[in-house]
């Protein structure tokens, strides 16, 4: 750290040639709440010194490498490019081995990566999705009819808690047994940078994460060996597993096609089914949870939503259901839904990504400034991205018509290339926001609760939090986002 220092290389005064900047970030965690993700941690050091710049290095030692914050979107694009990429930081595979063994795609590196991702690809294809809209559907009416139950009781409750069930049964197309050992083991799992060893030294920690996998890999296999019998028996079979094992198969010769599944197949298939669940139902709950949040407090916007269903879903609110299920490209005309989401992601991003540094591996800004990665802990931050003005007129505004098509977008709304991380939703939302009309209701589970201490992160009481042992990992609404909830 001193040697860049002395490079002219930028970072957060002052650092201490003991404590590095560990003073600092002890002095903004004091300002931010206990629970608070730590990807806020980029964007409150970009408040306290506007002038550092978008990339900068932070001293962690002895709870992490260094660590070179990029909130500057081109130069996070040189290193998660094709031909420039950044290994994954070493911490990512130590989080996952408990829950996915290391044969998952976010562990996987190089060729052995690209042959599973390009088997898994097609599940994932628009076309492919299009097809599994009316199952989908089936389950948001589940998701509607829990709601309309909890409008009944007339009582606040965590709306988090049904978006993650929703989540789970849309992912899983059912609730799998295994899937609460999943979400136990996360607890156990750790990334090698925390800064509580509670949770590192507990002599019970390994028999839980055996025990969980143990159960996990129970209910998996039989999972798996039902998928296999049904697609051996119906051709047609088009789960994400069965466009996979084709492809497989396909590349290994027909030699797979009689006796048991394949070992290898097995193994790397049982991974990626924790994984997509694990990774996809903690995004696609958080994201609901904050589409809702940004829309109850924007009534223009949640006109203009509404206003989109009518016109492509139609009138009848309960026919829309019936349209998407025999009519699924209709979701591709919902534009301004789209635009929603990433606006939604854009002011509360899910992920950030961490990767690791390389020897002459050098990252360079538009001014020319060099950033070595060597040793370093690479950590794109999309909050700090996404939340600063450098980059978007209107930062702290819910604008979802910057992500509009042009031509329906005023010029300076036009968002910079690579400025924004994308994921995507949108069934959920045409199903339910004509019918319910939501409340936030933080100051009511105050008054209960009686929380201590700050709890709010730039004036915003429902602030990110990290529901598990890494600061890395995907972000939660705070407090499990209590609302009250009202039909329409």
């Amino acid at each position: 750290m001193r040697m860049l220092q002395r490079e002219g290389l930028p970072m957060p005064p002052p650092h201490n040639l003991v404590f590095g900047h560990l003073i600092l970030a002890a002095n903004i965690q004091k300002s931010l709440p206990a629970d608070a993700h730590g990807h806020y941690l980029a964007d409150q050091i970009r408040q306290r010194y506007p002038s550092l710049g978008p990339t900068f290095y932070v001293d962690r030692w002895p709870f992490s490498e260094p660590m070179l914050m990029v909130t500057d979107p081109d130069v996070v694009a040189q290193s998660s490019t094709a031909d420039h990429l950044l290994p994954k930081h070493p911490g990512i595979k130590t989080f996952l081995y408990p829950i996915t063994e290391g044969y998952d795609l976010n562990c996987l590196d190089g060729e052995t990566w690209k042959f599973w991702r390009r088997l898994f690809n097609p599940g994932f294809s628009a076309r492919h999705m299009q097809t599994l809209v009316s199952t989908i559907v089936e389950e948001v009416a589940v998701f509607c009819d829990e709601l309309r139950q909890r409008v009944e009781e007339e009582k606040m409750f965590s709306f988090e808690e049904h978006t993650l069930s929703v989540s789970i049964d849309i992912i899983g197309r059912v609730a799998f047994p295994w899937i609460s050992a999943l979400l136990h083991q996360r607890q156990w799992a750790a990334f090698g940078l925390e800064m509580g060893i509670w949770m590192l030294i507990n002599p019970m920690r390994y028999f839980y994460m055996w025990n969980n996998r143990r159960i996990m890999d129970k209910y998996i296999d039989r999972d798996l060996d039902e998928r296999y019998t049904t697609r051996q028996a119906d051709a047609k079979s088009k789960t994400i597993v069965d466009l996979a094992l084709a492809d497989y198969k396909s590349e290994k010769g027909s030699s797979l096609d009689k006796g048991p599944m394949d070992a290898v197949f097995r193994k790397f298939t049982r991974s990626q089914m924790k994984v997509f669940i694990f990774a996809g139902h903690d995004a696609a709950s958080t994201t609901m949870c904050y589409c809702w949040l940004l829309l109850s407090r924007n009534p223009q916007a949640m006109a203009k939503i509404r206003a989109e269903h009518d016109a492509v879903l139609g009138s009848d609110r309960d026919k829309a259901a019936a349209a998407l299920s025999e009519n699924p490209a209709l979701l591709n005309r919902l534009t301004y839904t789209l635009a929603v989401i990433k606006e939604t992601l854009r002011l509360f991003p899910v992920v950030s990504a961490a990767r690791g540094g390389l020897k002459d591996f050098v990252l360079t800004d538009a001014q020319g400034q060099r950033f070595p990665t060597e040793d370093c802990l690479v950590w794109a931050v999309h909050h700090g991205i996404h939340n600063n003005p450098l980059w978007w007129p209107r930062v702290d505004e819910f604008v979802p018509e910057r992500f509009l098509p042009d031509e329906e977008r005023a010029e300076e709304l036009r968002p910079r290339k690579h400025a924004w991380r994308p994921s995507k939703l949108k069934i959920v939302l045409a199903l339910t926001v004509r019918d319910f009309d939501l409340e936030e209701a933080f100051t009511e589970w105050d008054r209960v609760n009686k929380p201590k201490g700050v709890k709010t992160v730039n004036g915003e009481r429902a602030y990110q939090i990290c529901d598990g042992s890494i600061q890395l990992e995907s972000s939660h609404p705070v407090d499990g986002f209590p609302v009250r909830l009202f039909a329409r």
